[in-house]
């Protein structure tokens, strides 16, 4: 598996991963040319036999850093991938300082929940709405400083 820096080459094929993981909550190709502008440094992409299994979107401020969105193709996760961009990811942001580290994730997501948990991340509040109505997100952190 390699990691590395999002290309506008890869549009297409993160947007495949995209619809298969949200489906109707997918994100359109112009969200991602967003992040790509905002957060390039951490736009990762995933590669298994150069085939593109997953990306992941973290953006940074001075202290803090928000996990923006993550996805893993169906047929690639439970196989690390989620993981070693999150790893990758963190091994970053200690590069530059920063101490937390967060994210949402929409309370029925408990798949979702439980990987986060796993990694370290802790809930830390609930934010109605977050999704639309009746849609509401656990907010998450984790402390990037902590030996993890």
């Amino acid at each position: 598996m390699r990691i590395r820096k999002f290309e506008t080459s890869d549009l297409e094929r993160i947007l495949a991963i995209e619809r298969a993981s949200f489906g109707n909550d997918a994100w359109d190709e112009r969200m991602f040319l967003a992040f790509h502008r905002k957060c390039p440094d951490l736009f990762l992409v995933a590669t298994v036999r150069r085939r593109i299994a997953g990306y992941t979107i973290t953006c940074t401020g001075s202290r803090n850093a928000e996990l923006a969105s993550i996805a893993v193709d169906p047929s690639d996760r439970r196989t690390g991938v989620g993981e070693a961009m999150l790893n990758h990811t963190l091994a970053e942001l200690r590069a530059y300082g920063v101490k937390m580290w967060w994210l949402m994730v929409e309370t029925k997501n408990e798949p979702g929940i439980r990987f986060y948990e796993k990694y370290g991340f802790e809930r830390d509040k609930i934010v109605k709405r977050y999704y639309g109505p009746g849609r509401h997100a656990w907010r998450m952190r984790f402390k990037a400083t902590a030996a993890n």
